[in-house]
């Protein structure tokens, strides 16, 4: 009997049910009906949420415009922020949920899925599935996830917890696969690939920061590094690449094509934010009332203390001494960046994007919860389950006073309040439910905001003069232009973004063919065309989309394609194996 019970514990699917145990705790107050998610971000990714399910239903192949946003003339997120957190959470609206269910249930399914990747990340590095379960359950709950869970509703940041210790085991997948002799049949780590296009979908810049430790781990392995590892390395990337081109090249096609507010220099990068909210070492170790909380986490210190202990006086095999050490060191290190001391504000536009310093708590969890879960698991000589469930319910126990500072006041928001989406008016500050600091608008219509608070949701004539007689469906506007001068310039209702199609033609001939006119930026930020030669005693047709431009329709198909052939080689090689363990039988 007592083999039997071993051998459940000692199985995986046993560990995955205490991840999801655990995952589950940390999110009882999801289940509250007062817990106030519509504060700070909460209210933004809700309304962003909404917005996307609008512009899924008006335009399924290019939902980027939210066009019922910024007093209808559309305002676009999904172009420049974090695709993955703007569509994944509806998938749950399948299942009838709110859109405060949909955050909910994302927020869980994160919880769960980071705890899977960093039981896997560690048990592939130190070959002790024990030991990768307390590092599963440190990491599940770090004091940090409820500013992040309960506090900031930072659900981008919140995913990206998902694929940091991704990025990692696949790296080190590369190293340890290259000793072996079947290294020829494995061209690419899928694991490194999921977890880098994961992480660059849901935050570039946390993505950012991975990017130089996951090049300061590099280092760390440069002793095995040889062509078959370059090589692999060089090939995952390549085909990260291909599988997000549907984001980055429309990024760039903006950021190429005119000036939005998000690109200017300093916009993303404000240095009075970054030095107004750096911590104070006191806030690293506990949490006043009022506060957010910001702290490193009592077992996570004491477990790195001992991790010093084990690196000195236990027999830690080649691997674990140096990943301990190596993850050790840079916890320290982004300790030390998060304080008021570090002169963060100092370093280049590119590394303080990452606005907030207490970002660097996101990294400090993942690499401390490694190291804790080795200086725990050496302190015995047999660390059993019984162990690990220990130094779990310590966990929660210390989160649990935490609990006080969340906000379960009756705050009266409703969806019904967020829709049709807020409009912008004069009394709208920096801050916009929906469009959150408008710093996805074109710098001349941000510049402007006076003018879109103003101005009619109708065609305005800016040269010449014309009757106009128009209907307007979200992105879709037909129009029966009657000029009344040879030459016209027109601002459109629709905010400028790339990917808007203008076409226009003569209403007597139906058989005519539809001409395309040039979009361009009006001064005000809006589209606008110029119509010359026109016949004031004839009658024009003109019709506007949004198609998309040719880079996204390329883009597009280049990252379907690529998925199409990663899954298809994911489905060979699994049929390869199965057949070879099937011949060996």
């Amino acid at each position: 009997m007592k083999e039997k019970i071993k051998k459940i514990l000692e199985k995986k699917s046993f560990h995955y049910f205490l991840i999801v145990f655990f995952s589950s705790l940390i999110c009882i107050p999801l289940l509250s009906k007062t817990i106030n998610l519509y504060q700070d971000d909460g209210v933004q990714h809700i309304c962003r949420l909404m917005g996307t399910m609008q512009s899924i239903e008006a335009n399924p192949v290019f939902p980027v415009i939210m066009s019922n946003f910024c007093n209808g003339f559309g305002y676009s997120w999904n172009l420049f922020y974090s695709i993955a957190t703007a569509y994944v959470p509806l998938l749950f609206k399948l299942f009838g949920a709110s859109y405060v269910g949909c955050i909910k249930l994302f927020i869980y399914a994160i919880t769960i899925l980071s705890g899977f990747t960093m039981y896997e990340f560690t048990k592939r590095v130190t070959k002790k599935p024990n030991m990768a379960l307390l590092a599963a359950i440190f990491y599940i709950l770090l004091p940090y996830r409820l500013t992040d869970m309960y506090m900031r509703i930072a659900i981008a940041e919140l995913a990206s917890f998902i694929f940091l210790p991704m990025v990692f085991h696949g790296i080190y997948a590369i190293f340890e696969d290259s000793q072996k002799d079947e290294q020829e049949k494995k061209p690419m780590s899928l694991i490194l690939i999921v977890g880098t296009v994961g992480l660059f979908l849901t935050h570039t810049v946390i993505t950012l920061y991975t990017a130089i430790f996951a090049f300061l781990y590099l280092i760390l392995q440069c002793r095995k590094i040889n062509r078959k590892v370059i090589l692999r390395l060089g090939i995952s990337l390549l085909i990260v690449l291909l599988l997000t081109a549907f984001f980055w090249v429309p990024l760039l096609e903006h950021k190429m094509g005119t000036e939005y507010e998000v690109f200017q220099e300093g916009r993303m990068s404000r240095v009075d934010v970054l030095a107004y909210y750096k911590l104070s070492f006191s806030q690293l170790l506990f949490t006043q009332n009022g506060g957010r909380i910001f702290e490193i986490g009592l077992l996570l210190i004491i477990g790195s203390i001992f991790a010093v202990r084990a690196i000195y006086k236990e027999k830690l095999n080649q691997t674990e001494q140096n990943h301990t050490i190596f993850f050790l060191i840079l916890g320290i290190v982004c300790t030390f960046l998060t304080l008021r001391i570090f002169p963060f504000e100092k370093l280049p536009d590119l590394l303080c994007m990452i606005q907030f310093t207490f970002r660097f708590l996101e990294f400090i969890g993942f690499f401390l919860s490694f190291t804790a879960a080795i200086g725990f698991t050496y302190l015995f000589r047999k660390f059993a389950i019984a162990d690990v469930l220990i130094y779990g319910i310590i966990a929660v126990l210390l989160l649990v006073p935490l609990n006080r500072l969340l906000d379960y006041e009756e705050h009266g928001w409703t969806e019904d309040m967020l829709w049709p989406a807020f409009p912008v008016t004069e009394q709208t500050g920096r801050v916009h439910a929906g469009c959150a600091s408008f710093e996805y608008l074109p710098t001349k219509a941000f510049e402007n905001r006076t003018y879109l608070v103003e101005r009619e949701d109708r065609t305005y004539c800016l040269k010449g003069s014309a009757k106009i007689e128009e209907e307007k469906n979200g992105t879709n506007l037909k129009m029966e232009l009657q000029p009344e001068t040879e030459e016209l310039t027109l601002e459109l209702p629709y905010i400028y973004y790339l990917g808007y199609e203008v076409k226009i033609k003569g209403e007597e001939d139906a058989e005519e063919e539809w001409e395309k006119v040039l979009v361009q930026e009006s001064e005000n930020g809006f589209l606008s065309i110029n119509l010359s030669n026109l016949n004031q005693e004839e009658t024009y047709l003109l019709e506007v989309s949004y198609p998309g431009t040719a880079g996204m329709k390329i883009s597009y198909g280049v990252s379907v394609i690529s998925f199409v052939a990663l899954v298809g080689y994911w489905l060979f090689t699994k049929k390869k194996v199965l057949k070879e363990k099937q011949t060996k039988i």
